[in-house]
């Protein structure tokens, strides 16, 4: 089996080092003395870890693994330990996080996870973290390696760039690329948009859909708050975010009722589905786009799931807000009840809607369009925050009526996230967690935490995940 990378390191004893070759093949890494055979050989597998270790000059200076409960450090040059980094992550998981990345700031949280804004030590470039626990579920871990599997194996300039995995004590890191913008949900509270500026962000959404169904894979939970632009005051740069409940399709295997009420495809509620659960979600954002109102209203998020189940969708309604021909069937086949009549994404960018010629801009229009004015940033945080909260408060103003489904009594909302224990420990500015149930980290992972005191707009979720 021929070898990926290969190169000399040095492992330190008290009398007399040990020189070794380490050999990186397709599914391990192998680490022997000259002229023997392999000593240690490390699968790469996401439950097998490595660890790295910086100098003062902050470059890569070592690596270390468990071998019989006992810790084997490795010392080589930067260069070859950066390729070897490059071309196992996310094939295996590295621990200790807090010697690769300094966490600055929270940028949100959701039903699963809280994200914080870090930086690279080695190269100080900005990513985040998302910081799940591992006792969510039963199946925690497994849902995590999935949702590791899926972010790897996609390819898309539309879906949030999945950099490298850390394993904690009880805690997992992704560390991902970081979106500075705001996510669709804030946008539309905050903007009115236009129709070109709706067709942009259309466009980018359906091809990230298309991306991710060209890989086998399908979303599952694709609501506004897990669309985000990577910048500020800009509709261009749209990314799908937030993979914890995406799968791949494989018509053989036994899918549980899973989503967002008021976003869920109604074969959800049925034995099987596929992909084109992902379309209808769509169709009900592009609703909420054009017409500024939701799909399915109610009061409660079980008011909203009842209605989204039974799915009576009266297009007339569409005769109010003036939309064009194109527009109007673009969004009718999108909420086709029938998933086997339903649009494909592939197909859906072929629609005449795309191609339409009623909305056309020369160059300094578009770039205007796709620009969102940041005059009233402050008014619009401030308003987006209350918004927030109305919902939240709304939400736990219900919780019991959230699992009292009796037709599906294995459906229920998360609401509050649970606490990472061990691993982290956050210190938390009083108005991100102002009147929230939701809990903070606690880890050490992160044992002194100085977040830097800027303004910014947290990306929080408002719609509850069931699961």
């Amino acid at each position: 089996m021929e070898s990926q990378l290969s190169f000399n390191c040095i492992r330190q004893h008290t009398f007399l080092d040990q020189k070794y070759v380490l050999k990186l093949l397709p599914t391990k890494i192998t680490l022997n003395q000259i002229g023997k055979k392999p000593k240690y050989i490390i699968d790469l597998k996401l439950h097998n870890t490595i660890s790295w270790h910086l100098n003062q000059m902050n470059q890569l200076a070592s690596f270390s693994i468990i071998w019989n409960n006992i810790e084997k450090q490795f010392h080589s040059g930067h260069e070859d330990l950066f390729k070897l980094r490059q071309n196992i992550k996310n094939k295996i998981m590295f621990q200790h996080v807090q010697h690769l990345y300094k966490p600055m700031q929270q940028l949100g949280e959701g039903n699963f996870d809280e994200v914080y804004l870090c930086i690279d030590r080695i190269n100080s470039n900005s990513y985040e973290i998302k910081c799940i626990a591992k006792n969510q579920f039963e199946d925690s871990i497994t849902r995590i390696h999935n949702e590791i599997s899926c972010l790897t194996n996609i390819k898309s300039d539309y879906v949030q760039h999945l950099h490298e995995v850390f394993n904690g004590e009880n805690t997992v890191y992704l560390i991902q690329e970081y979106l500075e913008g705001v996510n669709l949900y804030e946008l539309i509270m905050n903007v009115a948009l236009n129709r070109t500026q709706i067709l942009i962000i259309m466009k980018q959404l359906i091809i990230a859909v298309r991306d991710i169904h060209s890989r086998n894979i399908m979303h599952r939970d694709i609501k506004p708050t897990n669309i985000v632009f990577k910048n500020k005051d800009s509709i261009e740069g749209l990314k799908l975010t937030e993979f914890h409940l995406a799968v791949y399709i494989d018509p053989s295997q036994e899918l549980r009722v899973c989503g967002t009420p008021g976003y869920a495809a109604p074969e959800k509620f049925k034995d099987s589905y596929n992909e084109k659960v992902d379309l209808f979600s769509v169709g009900c954002i592009f609703f909420k786009l054009v017409t500024s109102r939701d799909l399915f209203p109610g009061k409660t998020s079980n008011e909203i799931l009842r209605m989204n189940k039974i799915c009576n969708i009266d297009f007339k309604i569409l005769q109010l807000y003036k939309l064009s021909n194109e527009e109007k069937d673009l969004l009718i086949n999108l909420l086709e009840i029938d998933p086997e009549k339903r649009i494909s994404a592939e197909a859906a960018l072929s629609h005449p809607y795309f191609q339409c010629q009623n909305i056309q801009l020369d160059q300094q229009q578009l770039t205007k369009t796709k620009s969102i004015q940041g005059s009233t940033t402050t008014t619009s945080t401030e308003r987006c925050n209350n918004l927030f909260q109305k919902e939240i408060n709304e939400i736990e103003k219900h919780l019991d009526e959230l699992q009292v489904d009796h037709e599906s009594p294995h459906i229920s909302a998360i609401p509050t996230f649970k606490v990472l224990k061990k691993d982290f420990q956050i210190q938390l500015s009083q108005i991100i967690r102002k009147n929230s149930k939701l809990k903070k980290s606690e880890t050490q992972e992160y044992n002194q935490l100085c977040f830097k005191n800027s303004k910014f707009q947290p990306r929080n979720s408002v719609h509850q995940t069931i699961v």
